[in-house]
């Protein structure tokens, strides 16, 4: 406890040089779960897990009251493999600067055009737009609004973007993988799976409840507590069969909004997260939190900050419209919640570029920043009462 004690105490006293951010959080948490399972077929297993977390977050609020937020996550498997105070103290640096960035930043108003999305956004992207939708239980209910269903060796994606679930990476590079265990929740030994295979749909994430067509779990039974199981996404992984340079990605961008005749393009290059819904009795769409972003000029190339919008979309009109895939991936780690639980996630993509994504002004409620500053920066002495 010391030892996160101490980072928390010196990055809580860096934050204080700031009068802007007048809220701010930091969180460790250790988690280790022993995970038991005998059954009838034999199996016997138990299984430690941990998990280390670190968060940060800070707030602030721009001239027209909007409410800003910055943060970073860090996750390891390890504490050897844990970040160190210092890199911590990096990433700090630069959630502060994000954040008094966006606080004079331009406001974004709703936009429709070509988008470039940063591999942890892609991965987020992906994992709300496609990979709940694979999910094999919300094959079997009237009650889902079951996507893709009857799409099975069907193109759902362009052709040279495939994507895979694959539980059994415990590492990409050198950055552990949250999604990552040797056996699911429900005895079945983890193992990479083909969802899409050069745009065509090939299957599904299977736990041992059956759907048509299965007989069989592939590793992707997964539950929180004492949930039941279901199929989840553990490491989604996007890959692009020609990718291009970052460079290239931007050239494109700035092509493709000259020819829709736009302005600019937008460049996203953080998130803060994702959700969808994908119930019947519900509208089928998902939507992202950016966290940084930009508008890609046109004719200069310049590129400014923007804020103020979250992107939107339903899936079977937007994933058709990716044009490219960079040649740089990265990973985003986090938890997801479903019917089972929240449980551990990972997702490895690439840069892509979209033809056209929507972007809605953000939902936020407006306040007037705060009349006075924090307490640490008040240097006036109070007179003391008179007796």
């Amino acid at each position: 406890p010391a030892y996160w004690e101490g980072i928390i105490r010196t990055e809580g006293a860096y934050l204080k040089k700031y009068k802007e951010i007048f809220d701010s959080g930091f969180t460790a948490t250790v988690q280790a779960t022993t995970k038991y399972l005998v059954n009838t077929e034999g199996t016997a297993i138990v299984y430690d897990e941990i998990v280390y977390a670190f968060s940060a977050s800070a707030l602030a609020r721009a001239e027209d009251g909007q409410l800003l937020e910055a943060s970073r996550t860090f996750y390891s498997r390890s504490f050897e493999t844990f970040p160190k105070p210092e890199a911590i103290h990096k990433e700090v640096v630069g959630m502060v600067e994000d954040l008094l960035a966006q606080v004079n930043a331009e406001v974004l108003n709703p936009y429709s055009g070509p988008v470039v999305l940063a591999p942890r956004v892609t991965g987020v992207f992906f994992h709300e737009a496609i990979g709940h939708r694979l999910e094999g239980k919300r094959q079997r209910s009237d009650k889902e609004g079951q996507t893709f269903k009857d799409k099975l060796n069907e193109a759902i994606l362009p052709t040279f973007i495939s994507v895979s679930d694959d539980p059994s990476l415990p590492k990409w590079e050198k950055i552990d993988l949250n999604g990552h265990y040797p056996y699911d929740d429900e005895g079945v030994k983890a193992r990479p799976v083909s969802l899409v295979e050069d745009g065509v749909l090939k299957g599904f994430l299977l736990s041992r409840l059956p759907i048509e067509g299965y007989s069989k779990s592939n590793g992707h039974g997964r539950n929180a507590s004492f949930e039941d199981p279901m199929g989840r996404m553990a490491t989604l992984m996007v890959k692009g069969k020609t990718p291009i340079s970052t460079e290239k990605l931007k050239a494109q961008l700035l092509a493709e909004a000259k020819r829709q005749n736009k302005p600019f393009g937008i460049w996203i290059e953080e998130v803060a997260g994702g959700e969808t819904r994908t119930g019947r009795d519900d509208v089928q769409a998902f939507h992202g939190i950016p966290t940084k972003m930009f508008k890609v000029d046109v004719a200069t190339g310049k590129m400014t900050l923007v804020r103020g919008a979250e992107f939107i979309g339903t899936p079977l009109t937007v994933i058709g419209k990716i044009l490219a895939t960079g040649n740089d991936y990265d990973v985003f780690n986090g938890f997801c919640g479903a019917e089972s639980g929240y449980v551990p996630v990972s997702t490895v993509a690439p840069f892509v570029l979209l033809q056209e994504l929507e972007l809605q002004r953000a939902s936020s409620q407006k306040r007037k920043p705060p009349i006075l500053p924090p307490p640490v920066f008040d240097t006036v002495q109070a007179t003391p009462p008179s007796k």
